[in-house]
């Protein structure tokens, strides 16, 4: 865990390029704590309240927990904690950034403004290793940054603690998932592939089942997590809807309450028997004109469903394809069940399986979260990789193989190399928290050019 400070005179600006870099930090896919240090007395608490009436009563520490955070509340008598003793309590983070103890033996940025009317810190401390500051012409011994470029600030501090080269994941998973209603007799196309990159190289697996391959996929995340090995899991479906379908279905645009209501609503039993076609005539009841969803076995085999697509998207009604399917070559509308290269029945059995792993992992989801913590799932979309793909399948791979082998070298390449921040950008989107996004949309020739590289 690294450690390092932020420090300045009162009204500096040092709260301020706090935050900033807390954001710009954490958009690069590391975790970040912060310790805030202050000279007065201070009590979060209120009299009054349960919390202050156990403490009052002689509680050593009160905990007050909710359902999104908690706050330890410790009374201690005697000197001050030090520095040392607060960092023991914080769980292991990549960074963290302390704003105050300037005198403490740790490395720092100093925040200066001619304003404050104090002269430089850094004159007298050597543990200051650069000065940020809007004052113009400044030099000194060290490294003279703007105060108001955040993006050169963090990549000073992530350069000086070392993860500025720190690879983001140490194993890359890509999954090639399956809606097959039977499980498969043998390894083939059309079934469920994974591809795990990390040091040792890259595995590639085949699953039976969607249930067979969820099972290890859960084991595989809790093992990593326990054991700090960083991990990003992308999954070959689409992770959202276009815009208005989940206020809809749930009555919020949140692509996680579609996956908490297809988990809740969808029948898919060990055996890969499952009910996807039915559940999607049903949803396309709820609508006043034909539902979104189409495709099935036969015509009228499904209530609710038609063979071929029946309905007109657009304008007063729903989009046929999400945003980053409009800009990404090649991608089919999830709507379509059916069909060469649908992927719509991939998401129905998908998606439940994506709300029952961050249940049980605590898994972030990029974009609808931080790319931070020890787990991470992203959608992707191995087809970007056609051409190497085709080449390995020319050599025997099965295409579907193929795609996870490749696409977790180039995605595990990119993590080492430290580029793969630039993949888990924030997404701009106005309706990303809705829709989602993939993985690589927009820097294709980057993932091809990594599978390139030796190392």
């Amino acid at each position: 865990m690294k450690v390092y400070g932020i420090i300045g005179w009162k009204n500096a600006g040092k709260t301020g390029l706090m935050e900033r870099l807390v954001a710009a930090i954490t958009a690069r896919g590391f975790s970040v704590s912060t310790v805030k240090h202050v000279h007065h007395d201070v009590d979060l608490d209120q009299p009054g309240k349960d919390t202050y009436r156990h403490r009052i009563a002689g509680a050593r520490e009160v905990v007050l927990a909710s359902a999104h955070r908690f706050a330890i509340l410790h009374e201690h008598r005697g000197p001050e904690p030090d520095l040392a003793a607060i960092l023991a309590r914080i769980e292991p983070v990549d960074l963290v950034l302390v704003e105050g103890y300037k005198r403490d033996a740790h490395p720092k940025i100093e925040v200066f403004r001619h304003e404050t009317g104090q002269t430089l810190i850094q004159l007298g401390d050597p543990l200051v290793r650069a000065v940020a500051t809007d004052v113009q012409g400044l030099t000194l011994t060290v490294p003279v940054l703007d105060l108001n470029d955040t993006e050169a600030v963090a990549e000073f501090i992530l350069k000086e603690t070392g993860l500025a080269t720190r690879p983001i994941f140490d194993e890359v998973i890509i999954a090639d998932w399956s809606a097959s209603s039977k499980p498969a007799t043998k390894p083939a196309a059309n079934s469920i592939w994974l591809g795990i990159a990390n040091v040792d190289g890259v595995e590639v697996s085949h699953f039976r089942t969607r249930h067979e391959a969820e099972r290890f996929l859960t084991a595989r995340l809790k093992k990593n997590k326990a054991t700090s090995i960083r991990t990003l899991a992308g999954f070959d479906f689409a992770f959202g809807y276009p815009a208005g379908f989940a206020t809809h279905l749930t009555g919020q645009a949140s692509a996680p309450a579609v996956w908490s209501y297809l988990a809740k609503h969808l029948e898919d039993k060990p055996d890969n028997a499952n009910l996807r076609f039915k559940l999607a005539g049903e949803i396309n009841r709820r609508f006043d004109s034909p539902g979104p969803f189409w495709g099935c076995d036969k015509e009228g085999s499904v209530a609710g469903l038609t063979y071929n697509k029946a309905v007109t998207y657009g304008p007063g009604f729903l989009s046929e394809r999400r945003t980053v399917e409009n800009v990404t070559k090649g991608t089919k509308s999830v709507w379509q069940l059916t069909g060469a290269g649908a992927v719509g029945s991939q998401s129905l059995v998908g998606l439940p399986m994506i709300h029952r792993l961050v249940q049980a992992t605590g898994a972030k989801v990029w974009p609808f979260d931080l790319p931070e913590g020890p787990l991470v799932i992203a959608e992707i979309y191995p087809s970007m990789l056609a051409d190497a793909v085709n080449i390995e399948v020319g050599k025997g791979w099965f295409p579907d193989a193929a795609q996870v082998r490749l696409l977790s070298l180039a995605l595990w390449r990119l993590s080492r190399s430290g580029r793969i921040a630039d993949l888990l950008a924030p997404i701009t989107s106005a309706f990303a928290a809705e829709e989602g996004w993939i993985l690589g949309a927009g820097h294709q020739a980057v993932l091809k050019d990594a599978l390139q590289w030796t190392a």
